[in-house]
């Protein structure tokens, strides 16, 4: 059996997930329009795994990311599986991917965030805050390192050197 090869159409729609994210929408109409395209590439990303075409750590990292720019809890959910799933074959980016979307997945059905992963820019005071609530008191003290999950402070002040720069 020949061995696993990246999915090079799903490296494209990851591709132009990241790329969306680099512009700054504030029209209406724009975010609604990536909501579909968003949408659009999480549909695509289901027939390849229904197809079994996602495989690989980087494949099912690429998917992860996808679903984690998801609207609906199970999307949050799926994100944090696939992004398991790849880290536990070594893809080391993936666990910070784990972390988050736990917390999302979390956070979208009510309940505290674990890992601190999820922030929110005051348009106000054009900052970044962490979205609260936060429940990390059973978050073992080695365990955000393991997840690659920053400290509070030290995210903060990243998020919000790039609003300045």
């Amino acid at each position: 059996m020949p061995p696993e090869t990246d999915n090079l159409r799903l490296e494209e729609l990851y591709a132009a997930d990241q790329k969306d994210r680099e512009k700054v929408y504030s029209a209406a109409k724009d975010i609604e329009e990536l909501k579909v395209r968003d949408q659009e590439r999480r549909k695509e990303v289901i027939t390849m795994i229904g197809q079994g075409a996602v495989n690989t750590p980087k494949d099912l990292y690429h998917a992860a990311v996808l679903f984690l720019h998801g609207a609906e809890p199970k999307e949050f959910l799926t994100a944090h599986r696939l992004a398991v799933m790849s880290a536990i074959l070594g893809h080391r980016p993936s666990r910070w991917l784990a972390a988050a979307g736990l917390d999302r997945f979390l956070m979208s059905i009510g309940l505290p965030q674990t890992y601190g992963t999820q922030f929110e820019h005051d348009k106000a005071e054009n900052r970044y805050q962490l979205r609260l609530p936060i429940d990390d008191a059973t978050v073992l003290h080695f365990e955000k390192r393991f997840f690659g999950v920053p400290p509070v402070i030290e995210r903060i002040a990243q998020l919000n050197r790039r609003i300045a720069g």
